[in-house]
């Protein structure tokens, strides 16, 4: 994804979702690059948990994975946590963009996901 989606997308995210905006990154296969944090998270060792959940990620930009499921068009991956939402927008060749929000954004699929969690 050229510089300017990611500029784009930032900027999107951020008029859309405000202060609930924890991070934007972009990612290819030899690193990662940090878009945006937002201040009151930047502390001594997020550096290292933000590079192990990009690797992880990165895999989802793979073609294998976008082919293990029977459905057209991969559009990318939400993942609800306790502080966070992640949603992860993979491209090619282990590409992709991470954009983490704080989960009041997310709220009615976080909820419905916490009710589904508190059935099992």
């Amino acid at each position: 994804m050229p510089r300017a989606g990611v500029d784009e997308l930032t900027a999107f995210v951020r008029d859309s979702t405000g202060a609930s905006l924890r991070g934007v990154y972009r990612y290819h296969a030899e690193g990662y690059e940090v878009q945006y944090v937002r201040p009151d998270l930047r502390r001594e060792g997020v550096d290292a948990e933000i590079a192990r959940a990009i690797d992880h990620l990165r895999n989802e930009s793979r073609a294998r994975e976008q082919r293990a499921f029977p459905y057209d068009g991969f559009n990318g991956t939400v993942r609800s946590f306790e502080e966070a939402v992640v949603l992860h927008f993979p491209l090619r060749q282990e590409r992709g963009v991470v954009v983490a929000l704080d989960t009041d954004v997310a709220r009615q699929l976080d909820g419905f996901m916490r009710e589904c969690v508190e059935r099992l």
